[in-house]
């Protein structure tokens, strides 16, 4: 009788966790593995000693200035060996002893370029290990900027040597360090079995002539008198091309409702006033349903007339899906307690919160298959087009140990953990799942602050930018470096967008003006689709899609000579579109001087025109004079004859 029950359990258990297919998801390629390094989709990765990487290059240019190391470790010699690669992921092992410990390394590389190890010492005679920490030495050049997340909104994006060169901190998830086009992330879920004696100098980042060197102390000082576990993840970025075509072709607007598809007295709906402003895709927030974070919605009709006028229009609609599901919610009635992060992470609105507050999900609990098993259904009996989803890819702090969260040290005290790999594995799930129905939906994440590739890496853009949210207009000054790290989206694999709420803390042109500059769009909403349509209609009149891009930090070729006034450039058979930026809030009147050999402009008097108004502007020989009424931004055309 106990067989046939195991028997069935099993079998339940089986139904209800998807197993993840053996495919590889475009665009990513099959791993290529042996048992001295990988290849994936845009990285190759040399394994050296206790299988860390001795090289990584990425986006062609090698990120280490020396191997990877567990620094305070005797040298001792092993083996690696090679033990699957289905092409979607790839197992190593390693092993080695000396007199005092012995070694066991484990790798796991799956196709979008992730490495997660877990580092096994087990003592064979009492031994103390002084300053045992990894060490991750990296290439100056390809180390300028750094991102830390632990799914909060304070953290940093900044540029490393905005910051003296060096960074100092206790434990948390995920840091990035990398350049305009590159890097490479570590990340961990927990600090157990680490003891550093300093905790607040728990990780580190310091600049040593040519190299930056990464360092997480585990253990300093203390006898290892156990067997003890180091589990931590590796990232080479960007996990995939971004592309101007695809940002093109997927224009993304937010925040409309039913009412989107009802015609007006002239017979015109909102679609149609937003499609001829260029948007070809819309997303519906969280009231597409009943409850908040249902992935099901009892006005189906309505959802099915909205989808029918979309794609009678050449649209697409995306619909919400967030990081929790309302206290009130009959699918959460009795699992409350099992599916919470905890300490409780609460969201209250005043707009029906019998309907809409709840508290963040955990996606090591049952209600990730909740979620996935949704989705799939969904999508079979909808032909949506994609998802929205606002904070489902955060590793929320947790230590709920009703799912297996949290860990208790050698005292007994339990600790919280960031549950990444279950958050990773969901997104790779609802990703799955929607691609069988819809290979080409679009899955848009908004993470603010949050860039942990782990977790978003199969994902197709996102949306950044709402953690400014509770500055007053006028208030805050995003510097250059600050935005290149978090919000340009290349160095990391994901086409990117800002958000932009009005006054909060930046107007819509200012944002245009941030974001522009570095070829990121402001998403915008119904009310604000005119700052953004003529923006869209200048490039697509130059063919920007098709341009080469030369930004600002690489010598545009229009350079002002001032740090206030910035230029980027889409250059494209004789001619440049010029994204001229003013960062300062007050009136100002610059000369952009223009390099013809780098804006591959021809010989003879240069014309320039206002790409936006049509105007013709006065030139100055080869200077082009500017006038801003505060922060703004000029969309200018210029040529010259042969």
């Amino acid at each position: 009788m106990r067989i046939h029950r195991v028997l069935w359990i099993c079998i339940y258990l089986a139904a209800i966790v998807e197993p993840l297919p053996a495919g590889v998801p475009a665009p990513y390629t099959p791993l290529k593995a042996t048992a001295s390094g990988l290849r994936c989709l845009g990285r190759t990765v040399r394994l050296g000693r206790l299988l860390f990487p001795a090289q990584i290059t990425a986006a062609g240019q090698p990120l280490l200035s020396g191997p990877i190391r567990l620094a305070g470790l005797a040298e001792i010699s092993g083996k690696a060996k090679l033990l699957e690669n289905t092409g979607d992921e790839a197992r190593w092992q390693w092993r080695g002893q000396s007199e005092a410990v012995a070694v066991e390394s484990r790798l796991t590389a799956s196709c979008d370029g992730f490495l997660w190890y877990e580092i096994t010492l087990t003592p064979r005679k009492p031994e103390t290990l002084s300053n045992l920490r990894l060490e991750i030495p990296r290439r100056k050049e390809t180390a300028r900027y750094l991102h830390t997340a632990r799914f909060t909104w304070g953290e940093l994006s900044q540029g490393l040597p905005e910051m003296g060169g060096k960074w100092a901190g206790r434990f948390m998830p995920y840091i990035w360090l990398g350049d305009e086009r590159r890097g490479l992330a570590w990340c961990a879920e927990s600090d157990e079995g680490w003891q550093p004696l300093k905790p607040e100098e728990a990780l580190t980042v310091t600049t040593e002539g040519s190299q930056v060197l990464f360092r997480a102390s585990f253990r300093e000082g203390r006898a290892l008198n156990r067997s003890v576990t180091f589990r931590f993840g590796l990232h080479p970025t960007p996990v995939k091309p971004v592309s101007f075509k695809w940002r093109k072709e997927t224009r993304i607007l937010h925040n409309i409702t039913y009412s989107a598809a009802d015609p007006g007295p002239d017979g015109r709906a909102l679609l149609d006033t937003l499609f001829e402003g260029g948007v070809r895709t819309v997303i519906f927030h969280d009231t597409w349903t009943d409850y908040f974070g249902k992935v099901t919605t009892p006005y189906r009709q309505e959802l099915r007339r909205l989808l029918d006028a979309c794609h009678k229009r050449g649209m697409r609609l995306l619909v919400y899906i967030g990081y929790g599901l309302a206290r009130r919610a009959p699918e959460m009635q009795g699992r409350h307690e099992s599916w919470s992060a905890i300490p409780l992470i609460p969201w209250e609105t005043s707009y029906r919160p019998e309907y809409r507050n709840f508290d963040a999900c955990c996606p090591r609990s049952g209600w990730a298959d909740w979620l996935v098993s949704g989705v799939d259904a969904l999508f079979r009996d909808f032909d949506l087009d994609g998802l929205y989803f606002d904070g489902t890819s955060e590793a929320w702090l947790c230590q709920n140990e009703s799912h297996g969260c949290g860990w208790k040290d050698e005292a007994g005290n339990l600790h919280a953990n960031y549950p990444l790999l279950p958050a990773r594995r969901l997104m790779r799930r609802i990703a799955d799942a929607v691609h069988r129905h819809r290979p080409n939906a679009i899955l848009d994440v908004h993470m603010s602050a949050n860039l942990t590739m782990p977790t978003l890496s199969f994902c197709d853009s996102y949306w950044d930018g709402e953690q400014f949210e509770h500055y007053t207009g006028g208030s805050l000054s995003l510097p250059l470096h600050s935005f290149r790290t978090e919000f340009m989206g290349y160095a990391h694999g994901l086409n990117a967008e800002f958000l932009c709420y009005e006054n909060r803390p930046f107007t819509f042109p200012e944002a245009i003006a941030l974001a522009g500059l570095h070829s990121v769009e402001v998403r915008p909403y119904p009310d604000s689709l005119h700052h953004i349509a003529p923006l869209w209609r200048a490039m697509d009149a130059f063919g920007a899609e098709r341009a080469a891009w030369r930004p600002y930090w690489e010598g545009s070729g229009a350079e002002s000579g001032e740090e206030q006034v910035q230029a980027s450039a889409y250059l494209r058979a004789g001619r440049a579109l010029l994204f001229v930026s003013h960062l300062e809030r007050k009136a100002h009147r610059a000369a952009i001087r223009l390099d013809r050999r780098k804006l591959h402009l021809h010989s003879g008097p240069l014309t320039a025109r206002d790409a936006i108004t049509g105007t013709t502007l006065p030139m100055e020989g080869d200077n082009l004079p500017v006038e801003f009424e505060g922060m703004g931004y000029r969309v200018i055309e210029v040529g010259a004859g042969r």
